[in-house]
């Protein structure tokens, strides 16, 4: 089963909200204190939720594939949504090199069969007359 909008919009909440809660612990935990116990533990208790709620609904998630050049992004510091732009850039620039190949091609082409014409007009007529292409 794929997952839904509102399923990955309710991961996103969770995420965050587990996120959040971690942060607090920490900020809690570094200041500790004596008086700071039971908020730690109430904070605690809310992390414990947290990774309750994610453990519940990674069920839903079965299907979904992450690239693993998404992953190396993340491991890097670097903003997993800069991977679908630069994927893209990178098969522009493929394209336009592909592109070049071809126009040169064509005029190589081009060029060879002006040759051709010159020296042997016979072979290039009986290869135009034999080709469904009119050029």
């Amino acid at each position: 089963m794929e997952a839904s909008a509102q399923q990955f919009d309710d991961l996103i909440d969770i995420l965050e909200d587990l996120s959040e809660t971690i942060r607090y612990v920490g900020i809690v935990a570094t200041n500790f204190d004596d008086q700071s116990q039971d908020v730690l533990n109430l904070k605690i208790n809310d992390m414990v939720v947290g990774l309750k709620k994610l453990n519940d609904v990674k069920d839903n998630f079965d299907q979904v594939q992450v690239p693993y050049e998404v992953l190396s992004y993340i491991d890097k510091g670097r903003n997993p949504q800069l991977y679908t732009k630069d994927c893209l850039e990178r098969a522009k620039l493929k394209n336009d090199e592909v592109q070049e190949k071809i126009n040169s091609l064509e005029t190589f082409r081009e060029s060879l069969k002006a040759q051709l014409k010159k020296t042997q007009p016979n072979v290039v007529d009986q290869y135009e007359s034999g080709r469904a292409d009119p050029s």
